[in-house]
């Protein structure tokens, strides 16, 4: 935490007022034993009776981190932290190890003199040394000391720009290490109570201070520059306003704009374009989920209320959820009543590898797309539509989304081929020059009962990129059928007799053994087995058909996150 704001853990007690002014700002803590780095003082007390004492082995550990975020950080484009001449006894940064439980906080960054812009010093809290002697928060405290060395604002709410950036750094920092408690993508981008209230979140003070939002920050220096921050907090210092109005000045300087960066970044956030790996996998949680059915029909309406620099999610599920039904092509219909002044654009995401988002076309204050569809009910795979409101100033505004789905019966299709997509957007990532063999999910019972008449076996089986699946019934091969992206409904020819020769359970030959490979061949991958019992066949009358397994239907669950055990500031 920043200026003395003690942002609490215990939502009962309240956050203090701006302390620019505050002569008590220069009060440093007295502790009586130091450890010193090339750029860093570590101060502490050895007194076991406190709860806060540590050994001079930990104490340089201390100073070792904070010289890896120095590293860091000033190799990333910033500037070191500004010298406080020979408060805390010299020129180098100092780092008090105190007992902070009664904040809550693990650590604290403090200006010096509360101007701007200002030197400063961090506290750490020696009474929880395992979560707050640790190279992400030092980084992120240290980051709060390269701010205040550009820029402090007088103003509480701008503290989501230094909590986000920061935390940002503390991730980048220690190697995106950890677990991620993300979003909500539904809350403003620019949240902060500026009384040091629950305006944003009532239970969670890592979301309601603006720690969460740090992803936003990841896209910024993906896009424009590690250092980019640097000239947001420049914008400030110079006068731009707020914290909001500091960072749209910097993109402007970059030739865009704050409405275009946000709108981008939603799209972003639905398809995981980041170049970290943890934050590729994840996924928004959606506000409303439409079920498309499969048949011709006009949809329910949906309302989706969203605030300015907030997004909100509409996951649309294909099919009816019975797998084993017959299904066609079709064309889903999107259209999108946006309200007046919240510049958005809104796309459209098949959630599959390899496809990109679709830019609904924008005609006035409504956005439609007609996107290729089908009837068939996919295991793990849904559309997505992202409304963002790219306003900084409008609220409570009421999207109104029209859906209708067009089947043509006419085209059978099975659920192993992405829709077309169009315009790659984000990052792209270059394809391995030598193809691998992908990852395979075999849905349906771990025992599969078939006939000894029986012709052909039926997998459902999720892939994830294209190649082939190689089956075989204990030695004897089936052959190899294509898999492509998503779900793939494959049929296996069975040679005749093979089914007669399967004698028991114990018998190597009733095991069903199926193996991904490379598109080119060669390559083997993942394989997976199932055991095949065989139904008995009366000679005395004829035998009813055996009943075809069904594949369940899978619902992808809503990605989870991790809540942080405590918040630092």
């Amino acid at each position: 935490m920043r200026l003395l704001r003690r942002l609490l853990v215990l939502a009962a007690l309240a956050v203090g007022a701006a302390v620019l002014s505050s002569p008590a700002l220069a009060a440093r803590p007295g502790l009586p034993d130091t450890i010193g780095s090339t750029h860093f003082l570590v101060h502490f007390e050895t007194d076991p009776t406190h709860a806060d004492s540590i050994t001079a082995t930990e104490a340089a550990d201390i100073a070792t981190l904070a010289e890896r975020a120095y590293a860091a950080e000033t190799a990333d484009g910033y500037s070191a932290p500004p010298s406080d001449g020979v408060l805390g006894g010299d020129g180098r940064t100092d780092i008090y190890v105190m007992d902070l439980s009664a904040t809550g906080a693990l650590a604290l960054s403090i200006p010096d003199n509360g101007t701007s812009p200002d030197s400063g010093y961090i506290e750490l809290d020696g009474a929880d040394p395992e979560d707050s002697f640790t190279l992400h928060v030092v980084a992120h405290e240290l980051f709060h000391l390269v701010q205040f060395g550009i820029w402090i604002s007088s103003s509480p709410a701008d503290d989501w720009l230094y909590e986000g950036s920061a935390e940002w750094m503390g991730f980048r920092v220690d190697g995106y290490a950890g677990s991620y408690e993300l979003g909500p993508d539904e809350m403003s981008l620019d949240c902060l109570d500026p009384t040091g209230g629950v305006l944003c979140d009532l239970t969670d003070p890592y979301i309601g201070g603006g720690y969460s939002r740090w992803p936003f920050f990841e896209y910024l220096s993906e896009k424009f520059g590690t250092s980019f921050l640097a000239s947001a907090f420049a914008q400030g210092q110079a006068g731009a306003g707020s914290a909001t109005a500091s960072l749209a000045a910097a993109l402007a300087a970059k030739g865009t704009t704050l409405t275009d960066t946000y709108n981008a970044w939603s799209t972003v956030q639905l398809t995981g374009g980041y170049s970290v790996t943890p934050l590729q996998t994840l996924h928004p949680t959606p506000y409303a989920v439409v079920q498309t059915g499969t048949a011709s029909a006009t949809l329910p309406v949906n309302h989706v209320t969203v605030n300015h620099l907030a997004t909100r999610y509409v996951e649309l599920v294909k099919g009816n959820g019975d797998a084993s039904a017959t299904c066609y092509q079709a064309t889903l219909t999107i259209v999108v009543s946006m309200p007046a002044g919240t510049l958005s654009k809104p796309m459209f995401y098949w959630d599959v590898p390899g496809t990109s988002p679709v830019a609904l076309t924008i005609s006035g204050n409504t956005a439609s797309a007609a996107v290729p569809w089908d009837t068939c009910t996919w295991a793990a795979s849904a559309g997505w539509l992202s409304l963002p409101n790219a306003s900084t100033t409008v609220d409570a505004a009421d999207f109104v989304v029209n859906t209708s789905i067009s089947v043509d019966t006419t085209k059978p299709a099975a659920p192993s081929s992405s829709p077309t997509q169009q315009s790659v957007y984000g990052q792209v990532v270059a394809v391995p020059s030598t193809a691998l063999p992908p990852d395979i999910t075999v849905y349906g019972p771990e025992l599969i009962t078939l006939s000894s008449s029986d012709k052909q076996l039926r997998l459902i089986v999720s892939s994830g990129g294209d190649g082939l699946l190689a089956a075989k019934i204990g030695s004897t091969s089936l052959g190899s059928l294509k898999l492509s992206v998503g779900n793939n409904d494959l049929r296996y020819t069975i040679p005749s007799g093979v089914l007669n020769s399967v004698r028991s359970s114990a018998d190597l030959s009733n095991l069903l053994t199926v193996t991904s490979v490379a598109p080119t061949g060669g390559a083997q991958g993942q394989s997976v087995t199932r055991k095949i019992v065989i139904q008995g066949v009366k000679t005395t009358k004829a035998t009813a058909p055996a009943k075809k397994t069904k594949a369940k239907a899978v619902k992808k669950p809503a990605p989870k996150s991790k809540k942080k055990s405590s918040t630092h500031k």
